[in-house]
C-alpha cells in the first residue's frame, strides 16, 4: 500500500509541513521506499542520489521547523530528466556509449533554481537516445515502462518523469522538449506539462527550438515548479525577463474565448476515434461555459514534415558523430540507423530544409493565431507498446504532428488527461500565442476542473490498478 504523504498535493505538503505533521526527512524516507518497490517494475529512474537527497531533506527539516522555509518547494522531493546536468550527478543523454563519462561538474539553470528553492532533488529520470525519440526505449536504460500499463509505452523523450510521477515518485518534475517531449508523456501518463515560450523557463544550451518543461499530477502542482524554474539565469541568451505570477492560480473563464479545435494536421496518423471523441468532449465542455468554439480546417496543404524530419536527423547525427568511433554502434539502432542518412546531406540541403521549415512555422502560426486558444490532440492514437520506438519505426518523433510545431513557432502549449481509452489516459493539448504561459496554465486548470473524473494514480504498480472513477 502506497503511504499516504506520496498521495497529497504540493500545497497539502507544506501544510503537513507547516503543522509538524510530517517532516521533508518523511516523505523523502517514504520516496526512498517507494522507489524501491516500484521502480523495479518501472524503471524511470537513471540515477537515485540518496546521500545528495538526504542532506536537502535535513536542511529543509532544520528551516521549516524553524520557520524559515526558502520557497513553496522547501522539502519537497522532485526529480530531473536525465539530460539536465546537475552537480555530482550524471549525464548520459540515454545513451549507453556515454555511461562511463564523468559526473556533471555544473548545475543547468533548472537544477539550480531547485537547489536554491530547497527541493529535494531525488536524483535523474530515463529518456531514450539522445531525446531524439518519443518512446521510452534506450540502449543504456532499456524500456521504461508506463505505470498504467507495464505493456504500453510511456511516450518520450522525457520518458522516466512521466513513468515516476504517475506511479507516484517525485511530486514534480523537470524535462525538456524538442518536438513534444514533456507533452507526449504527460498525454501517455496522464499528467499536466507546459512546454513554455522559448526562453521562459532557462536552459542550456540556450536554444530557439527545444525548452526545459514543468511535469506534475495536478496545474496548482506544475505551477509551484513553474514558479521556481521560470526564475531568470543569465547563463542562456534567449532567456526572458522575470514575469510577475500573482494571478496564475486564478482559472481562465472561457466564457468570450475563441477556441480553435485543432484535429487535422494535412498529413501524419489519422486520429483514433477514442482520441478524438476525447479532445470533442473538452470543446464541448469550453462551449458550454461560453467560448466560442470553431473547429479548424487541415492546416497544411502539403506535407511539411519531411524537412523537420531531416532537421532532426541532423541534430541525431551530429551527436552520434561526437561519440568515439569505437562506441558509436552501442547507440539505439532505431536512432542511429534513422540518422544515419544525415551523413549525405549537404550544407544547402540544410539551408533548404531550414528554410522550409520557416515557412511551415509561419503556417502554423498565422492559423493559430485567429483563435486566443487552440486544443488538439497531444497524440493522434491511444499510446502503443512498451518496447515500440514510435508509430513509425522509420521515423521515430513522425506521431509528434501535434507538438513539434509549437516548438518552431515558440508558443506556449500544455498537456492534461481529459479522458481515459482502452484503460489508458487521453491527452489533450492547450497552446496559445507566444509570452501567454501564464494564460495557457489558467485555461488548463478551468479544463482540470472541467473534467468528469478524477484520477485514481497506478501507485500500487505491482496490483496495477488502473483507471478513473466518475
Amino acid at each position: 500500500m502506497t503511504d499516504p504523504l506520496l498521495t497529497k498535493s504540493t500545497a497539502e505538503l507544506r501544510a503537513s509541513f507547516a503543522s509538524g505533521e510530517s517532516t521533508p526527512n518523511d516523505v523523502l524516507d517514504a520516496t526512498l521506499d517507494h522507489i524501491a518497490t516500484t521502480n523495479p517494475l518501472i524503471n524511470a529512474m537513471a540515477f537515485v542520489d540518496e546521500a545528495g537527497a538526504r542532506r536537502a531533506a535535513q536542511g529543509a527539516t532544520e528551516r521549516i521547523e524553524a520557520g524559515r522555509p526558502l520557497s513553496d518547494l522547501d522539502g519537497i522531493p522532485v526529480t530531473i530528466k536525465d539530460s539536465i546536468n546537475a552537480v555530482g550527478m550524471p549525464w548520459r543523454h540515454g545513451v549507453l556509449a556515454n555511461k562511463d563519462l564523468p559526473m556533471s561538474t555544473v548545475d543547468a539553470p533548472p537544477a539550480a533554481r531547485l537547489k536554491e528553492a530547497g527541493a529535494v532533488i531525488l536524483g535523474k529520470t530515463t529518456m531514450p537516445d539522445m531525446g531524439m525519440m518519443a518512446a521510452g526505449v534506450s540502449s543504456l536504460y532499456g524500456i521504461t515502462r508506463n505505470p498504467w500499463d507495464l505493456t504500453r509505452n510511456t511516450g518520450g523523450s522525457s520518458s522516466g518523469a512521466g513513468a515516476s510521477l504517475a506511479s507516484g515518485i517525485g511530486f514534480v518534475s523537470v524535462g525538456s522538449d524538442i518536438a513534444g517531449s514533456v507533452r507526449l508523456p504527460a498525454g501517455h501518463c496522464g499528467l499536466v506539462a507546459l512546454k513554455p515560450t522559448q526562453g521562459r523557463i532557462p536552459h542550456l544550451a540556450p536554444s530557439t527550438m527545444r525548452s526545459a518543461g514543468p511535469m506534475a499530477r495536478t496545474v496548482d502542482d506544475l505551477i509551484d515548479l513553474y514558479r521556481i524554474i521560470t526564475r531568470p539565469d543569465p547563463r542562456d541568451t534567449w532567456g526572458l525577463p522575470h514575469e510577475d505570477t500573482a494571478d496564475i492560480l486564478a482559472p481562465l473563464a472561457p466564457a468570450g474565448l475563441r477556441i480553435g479545435v485543432m484535429l487535422d494536421m494535412g498529413y501524419g496518423t489519422t486520429m483514433s476515434d477514442d482520441v478524438l471523441h476525447v479532445v470533442r468532449s473538452a470543446a464541448s465542455q469550453l462551449q458550454a461555459a461560453g467560448a466560442v468554439v470553431t473547429e479548424m480546417p487541415p492546416i497544411f496543404g502539403e506535407d511539411p514534415y519531411p524537412a523537420l524530419d531531416r532537421l532532426f536527423q541532423v541534430r541525431a547525427r551530429t551527436e552520434w558523430e561526437s561519440i568515439p568511433e569505437s562506441r558509436r554502434s552501442e547507440v539505439l539502432p532505431a536512432v542511429a540507423d534513422w540518422a544515419s542518412g544525415a551523413a549525405n546531406y549537404t550544407a544547402a540541403q540544410f539551408s533548404r530544409d531550414t528554410d522550409a521549415v520557416m515557412r511551415a512555422q509561419e503556417i502554423m502560426r498565422a492559423k493559430t493565431s485567429e483563435f486566443d486558444f487552440v486544443i488538439s490532440p497531444v497524440i493522434p492514437t491511444v499510446g502503443f507498446g512498451a518496447e515500440e520506438v514510435g508509430l513509425n519505426s522509420a521515423q521515430p518523433l513522425a506521431h509528434c504532428s501535434f507538438t513539434a510545431w509549437f516548438n518552431q513557432t515558440a508558443q506556449p502549449a500544455s498537456a492534461l488527461c481529459f479522458g481515459f481509452a482502452e484503460h489508458m489516459p487521453v491527452g489533450i493539448q492547450v497552446a496559445g500565442p507566444r509570452f501567454a504561459d501564464q494564460a495557457v496554465l489558467r485555461l488548463t486548470k478551468w479544463l482540470e476542473g472541467a473534467r468528469e473524473f478524477d484520477i485514481v494514480w497506478p501507485t500500487d504498480v505491482a496490483a496495477q490498478k488502473i483507471g478513473a472513477t466518475a
